[in-house]
Parts: C-alpha cells; sequence; structure tokens
C-alpha cells in the first residue's frame, strides 16, 4: 500500500480532494459507480488490466473517505454491492468537468 512521504495539508481543501479519488483505477470506479451499483466482478469487467487485489485496496480506501459504501447481502453465494455515497454524488460536477477538461485534450 502507499504512504505519503509528506504529510497531507489539512488547510488545502484541493489537496484534499486529489488525495480521495486519486488512485490508479479510483476515478474509473468512482465514475462507474456514480451510474450504478456495481459489484466487484462488474468492476473487474470494465477494469480487466487491474488486479483484483488493487481494485479491492481502492475500493477499501474509498470506503473509509465515505466516498462509496460496501452492502453485503446474506445469502448464498455471497453478494456485495458497491454503491456512491451522498459524499461521492457531490463529484459528479467534478467529474464532468474533468471529462469535459480531457476532450479538449
Amino acid at each position: 500500500m502507499y504512504e505519503r512521504k509528506t504529510p497531507l495539508k489539512n488547510d488545502c481543501s484541493i489537496e484534499k480532494t486529489l488525495n480521495v479519488i486519486s488512485g490508479k483505477w479510483k476515478p474509473a470506479i468512482l465514475s462507474g459507480l456514480l451510474k450504478t451499483t456495481l459489484r466487484l466482478k462488474d468492476i473487474q469487467k470494465g477494469l480487466p488490466e487491474a488486479s483484483k487485489r488493487a481494485l479491492t485496496q481502492q475500493l477499501k480506501e474509498m470506503i473509509e473517505d465515505k466516498l462509496i459504501e460496501k452492502k453485503e447481502y446474506n445469502q448464498f453465494p455471497k453478494k456485495t454491492e458497491y454503491s456512491i455515497t451522498p459524499l461521492g454524488i457531490k463529484l459528479s460536477p467534478v467529474f464532468n468537468e474533468l471529462s469535459k477538461f480531457g476532450d479538449n485534450l
């Protein structure tokens, strides 16, 4: 797992935001979850080059940051779904603007 070498500046909102959405797969995962609830296998299908370990680590970090939530169903076979939280939904306009910016590059 990545460890920051310098402390996060709590007085810089942009740095705090970038810290919670940065990660190789986080933008793609968040983009998918802004559209619909997903299971790990759905996320893996959309990101075949990502390892299961990397995805689960980034999902865990986003749960800790309260951007997404995990719901486990008490059934067999086990079913787990990931969905966006109200805090995560607030990233929607940010992602829309990032997408527009990327379209112009």
